[in-house]
């Protein structure tokens, strides 16, 4: 539980740094303030307003999220579900 929690809280950051807009990240806070994006950042940001979600800049936003968040967090979810599967000493036929 506490490896889970720990990827959860560490991977805000590292998804954070890879938006395409806002302040950056400050990795090193609070010993240094300087704030960091990512070379490569696919992800675009989510606007504030609900207003603004509900329209086709939203519907990029979730493209957007599914494609680089969602999609792989699926992907890790089964391979992690069938390694499980086969550590727990069941056969695979």
């Amino acid at each position: 539980m506490f490896l889970y929690l720990f990827v959860c809280t560490a991977s805000q950051g590292v998804l954070d740094a890879m938006t395409n807009r806002g302040l950056g990240v400050a990795f090193f806070s609070p010993f240094n303030t300087e704030r960091y994006f990512f070379g490569f950042r696919p992800i675009v940001v989510s606007p504030i307003s609900l207003h603004r979600l509900f329209n086709e800049r939203g519907l990029q936003v979730l493209a957007s999220e599914a494609k680089w968040v969602w999609l792989p967090s699926f992907v890790l979810l089964v391979i992690g579900t069938v390694f499980k599967g086969n550590r727990s000493g069941a056969r695979v036929a």
